[in-house]
C-alpha cells in the first residue's frame, strides 16, 4: 500500500497543479472576451515564446542534448562492454542517472519558462518553457534512436546484459525520454510562480540577465523579507557599469540562497533525521525477524513522503516556493546523514547473521566491509536523492499553490 501512496506522492502533485492553473487561465480568458481574446491571448503566448532569444536558445538545447546523449551512451557501451565493476550495478546507475536527468531537466526548463514569463508574461512563458523540453526530447531522439536501429537490427555486435524492468541494453535512455512526461507540468508552474500580475502576452523591459537573476532570486520571498528583495533590485538598477552589475548579482543571489531558510528550519531538518533513522532501525529490525529482505524501498519511499510534507506544509505556511525547498534541502541532508548513521551499523548486523545484504537481502556479503560499501553505493544513493527530490519539488510547488489567497491569484493565476 506504501508503494501505491510514495508514487501518487512522487507523480501526482505537480500535474494536478498545472492542470488547474490551466484551467483558471482558460476559463478567465474566456469570461473576459470569449473564444476570439482566447484565440489572439494563444497566438500572443506562442509568438512571446518563440520569439528571440527564445528560438536560438532552442536550437541550441536541441544540439546540446543531442551531443551529450550520443557521448553518454558511448561512455555506457563502453563500461558495459568492459565487464561490469564486482559490486557495482552500472546499469542501476544509469537508470538513476536518466531519471535524475528528466528532473535537472524539469527544473531548467521550469527556469526557463519563469525568466520568459518574468519579461513577457505566463502565456509565453509556458509555451517557451514546454518548446525547451521538446528540444530536449528532440535532441535525445535524433542522437538514441539511431543507434537502438543498430541494435534492434544487428544485437550480436552489442554486449548482452539485462537492465531491470526492461530487459533492453539502452533502457536508461529510454527511461530517460519516458521520465520527460513527467517534466511536462513544471515549465507551466516555473511560469505561472514567475509572471508578474496583469502582464497577458504584454512584453515587460528586461536591462540585462543580470537584472533577470536578481527578480528571479527575490520573486517569490517569504512576506516578511519581501522589502528586503525590493531594496537589492533598486541597488542592481542604480549599478551601471558591467563588472559591477555582474559582481553585486551574483552576491545578491548567493546571499537569498543562503540567507533564506525560514524559522524552525533546523527544528524541522533534526525532527526529520530523527524519524528518518528511527524508521530505518525499525524498518531493519523488523525485516531481519521476518524475513522480508532489505530496506531499499524503505530507503526510497519514506523519506520522499516524508520530505513532500514538511516542503508542503513550509511552503503553505510561508507562501513561498522557496522557502519550501529550503527547508527540504535541508531535511533531505539530515535524512541522508541518518540513512547512514543507522544503515552502516545494521549493514554488520545483517552480515553477522549471514541474513545478507542491508540494501536488498538477496547474499550474504564476504565481509563485514563489503556489507557496509554496499550501502555506500552510487546507483542507491543516487536513486534516494531522485526520489527525494521529486517528493521535494512537488511538496513545495503543491504547498505554494496551496497557500494563495484570493486576493493574490493573479500571482500564480493573473
Amino acid at each position: 500500500m506504501h508503494y501505491y501512496l510514495f508514487v501518487l506522492a512522487v507523480l501526482a502533485p505537480a500535474p494536478a497543479i498545472a492542470i488547474v492553473v490551466l484551467a483558471v487561465r482558460l476559463r478567465a480568458a474566456v469570461r473576459q472576451g470569449g473564444a476570439r481574446a482566447l484565440a489572439a491571448r494563444t497566438l500572443a503566448a506562442w509568438r512571446g515564446g518563440t520569439g528571440r532569444p527564445v528560438w536560438p536558445g532552442l536550437a541550441a538545447v536541441a544540439v546540446t542534448t543531442g551531443l551529450l546523449t550520443a557521448g553518454v551512451e558511448r561512455w555506457f557501451l563502453a563500461e558495459v562492454t568492459d565487464g561490469l565493476p564486482s559490486g557495482f550495478d552500472v546499469v542501476l546507475l544509469s537508470t538513476m542517472l536518466g531519471l535524475l536527468a528528466a528532473l535537472v531537466c524539469a527544473t531548467l526548463t521550469g527556469l526557463a519558462a519563469a525568466a520568459v514569463a518574468r519579461a513577457r508574461g505566463f502565456g509565453a512563458g509556458t509555451v517557451a518553457g514546454l518548446l525547451a523540453l521538446a528540444a530536449v526530447a528532440a535532441g535525445t531522439a535524433c542522437a538514441h534512436l539511431p543507434l537502438r536501429a543498430t541494435y534492434l537490427a544487428e544485437p550480436d555486435i552489442f554486449p548482452a546484459i539485462v537492465v531491470i524492468g526492461t530487459g533492453r541494453l539502452f533502457g536508461p535512455f529510454e527511461v530517460f525520454l519516458a521520465a520527460l512526461a513527467w517534466a511536462l507540468p513544471w515549465p507551466v508552474l516555473g511560469a505561472a510562480l514567475a509572471a508578474r500580475a496583469g502582464t497577458p502576452g504584454r512584453r515587460r523591459a528586461i536591462r540585462d540577465t543580470w537584472q533577470l537573476m536578481v527578480d528571479l532570486a527575490v520573486a517569490d520571498l517569504p512576506g516578511h523579507r519581501s522589502a528586503w528583495g525590493t531594496a537589492l533590485r533598486a541597488e542592481l538598477a542604480a549599478i551601471d557599469p558591467p563588472a559591477e552589475r555582474r559582481r553585486f548579482a551574483l552576491g545578491g543571489v548567493w546571499a537569498v540562497l543562503r540567507s533564506g531558510q525560514p524559522r524552525g528550519a533546523w527544528i524541522m531538518a533534526a525532527g526529520t533525521a530523527v524519524v528518518v533513522g528511527g524508521g530505518v532501525f525499525a524498518a531493519s529490525r523488523w525485516s531481519l525477524a521476518h524475513d522480508r529482505g532489505g530496506v531499499l524501498g524503505f530507503w526510497t519511499a519514506a523519506p520522499t513522503v516524508l520530505l513532500l510534507a514538511i516542503t508542503l506544509t513550509t511552503a503553505w505556511r510561508h507562501r513561498s516556493f522557496g522557502s519550501g525547498l529550503r527547508v527540504g534541502a535541508l531535511a533531505g541532508l539530515t535524512a541522508m546523514a541518518a540513512v547512514l548513521a543507522v544503515s552502516i551499523p545494521e549493514a554488520v548486523v545483517w552480515a553477522n547473521a549471514q541474513a545478507g545484504y542491508l540494501s536488498t537481502g538477496d547474499a550474504v556479503p564476504p565481509t563485514w566491509q563489503a556489507a557496509v560499501l554496499d550501502v555506500l553505493r552510487p546507483e542507491f544513493l543516487t536513486a534516494m536523492t531522485v526520489f527525494w527530490t521529486t517528493g521535494a519539488v512537488g511538496g513545495a510547488a503543491l504547498g505554494t499553490a496551496l497557500s494563495r489567497r484570493p486576493a493574490d491569484t493573479t500571482a500564480l493565476t493573473g
